[in-house]
């Protein structure tokens, strides 16, 4: 099989107590791209860190407390897999895909604004 060469990775702060989606950045799967997310981060008042084992999120979390625990990610797994059944083109092996950032990040807007966050019930529609 023939590997992607953009591959984009989604990373995601979720709010435990809510259930809300806070912030995401899209980009690599690397140090740089979680910075980012994390740096936007530090605005909110973060009462702790879960996060599964990756080695990115040891050297950038600075505060405590960080617990690296698959126990602490259950709900960021259930958004992913939310999001998964409501957008094709975050399906793995599809042929539904973005070809830019900005499509991703529109999505994500619109997934978090609906579906999670429940800030828009519906979208008016007018007859032309």
């Amino acid at each position: 099989p023939q590997k992607k060469k953009n591959k984009c990775w989604i990373w995601k702060a979720y709010c435990r107590d809510t259930g809300y989606l806070i912030d995401w950045e899209c980009g690599k799967r690397d140090t740089n791209t979680f910075k980012k997310l994390y740096e936007r981060l530090k605005k909110w008042p973060v009462q702790m860190y879960g996060t599964d084992q990756w080695e990115v999120y040891e050297k950038v979390i600075e505060e405590s407390p960080h617990i690296q625990s698959k126990k602490e990610t259950v709900g960021i797994e259930r958004n992913n897999g939310r999001q998964r059944h409501w957008f094709a083109r975050f399906r793995r092996k599809s042929i539904v895909v973005s070809k830019t950032k900005q499509m991703v990040d529109i999505t994500m807007a619109l997934f978090a604004a609906f579906h999670v966050n429940k800030l828009v019930d519906h979208i008016p529609i007018t007859t032309f």
